[in-house]
């Protein structure tokens, strides 16, 4: 009898040993499991916590940039752009405002001199240009290694290149008056350090008709002119088209750059 109860307390005292072996398991279980849970749920937070650090990081990067970006220019500085562009011709210069669109890169060595005519007369000195002139400004106005030798026309005769003194040569005499006026005023630009954009308003003035128009070919009266007993044709012109700047055609004059320096002729769209 004293041996069958003392088995039946063994076995009951195995029995609590085991339960309580499988409990504390299953506990060391749900636990793990727990920090497991835990582990990959903070580590959830923290990519996404860096990942919103990093997109806030970029957010203030691209802004920082576009500020960067923006830059000032004067009155005077855009005028020497515009001012780049000034072809050459008998009256008013159908070659600037009666064409629609220009990209620089397609124009050919003497077309790229036709654009800046006027602003490479300047050089001329008894009637001729040297050609360290000539290249020079080519260059200042399209960028570097844009320039190639080639006969050219500044509205006063063909200039002429001569290798025995580097210097393009042209027929002296030219001259003459014209009654036709045309004002071309700047009336906005957008600037960065890589792209630089001007937006000129123009209108025409005819001496025969003493009228001004919003064309080139004068097909569109806009007013008559009313100052000349008070301004001179051009001075009126000049105030006419920055007091009606948005009823006129505008040119939009595009430049580039590499540096942030210096601004390159690429091209110009006509709104006309």
């Amino acid at each position: 009898m004293e041996n069958n109860e003392e088995n039946n307390n063994t076995v009951i005292v195995t029995q609590k040993k085991g339960k309580s072996t499988g409990v504390i398991i299953a506990i060391l279980i749900i636990v793990v499991i727990g920090l497991i849970g835990y582990i990959c749920y903070d580590k959830e937070l923290i990519i996404k916590k860096k990942d919103a650090s990093v997109k806030t990081e970029e957010k203030i990067d691209n802004n920082s940039k576009t500020e960067e970006e923006a830059i000032t220019f004067t009155e005077e500085q855009l005028r020497k752009y515009v001012n780049y562009i000034s072809p050459s011709s008998n009256g008013v210069p159908k070659l600037l405002f009666d064409t629609s669109k220009v990209v620089a890169k397609d124009l050919s060595p003497k077309e790229k001199i036709d654009y800046i005519a006027n602003y490479l007369f300047e050089k001329d000195v008894d009637s001729s240009i040297t050609e360290s002139d000539v290249k020079s400004t080519v260059e200042e106005v399209y960028g570097p290694n844009t320039y190639q030798r080639t006969t050219f026309n500044l509205g006063c005769g063909d200039y002429i290149f001569n290798e025995k003194d580097s210097k393009y040569y042209t027929v002296p005499g030219c001259g003459g008056t014209s009654a036709e006026f045309v004002s071309n005023q700047i009336v906005d630009y957008k600037a960065t350090k890589s792209k630089l954009e001007i937006t000129t308003a123009y209108a025409f003035y005819s001496g025969e008709t003493q009228k001004i128009y919003k064309d080139f070919n004068k097909a569109v009266v806009l007013d008559s002119y009313k100052g000349e007993e008070t301004e001179s044709i051009d001075k009126y012109l000049d105030n006419y088209v920055k007091a009606n700047k948005d009823k006129l055609n505008t040119i939009v004059y595009t430049f580039e750059s590499n540096d942030g320096n210096n601004y390159y002729f690429t091209g110009f769209v006509n709104n006309k």
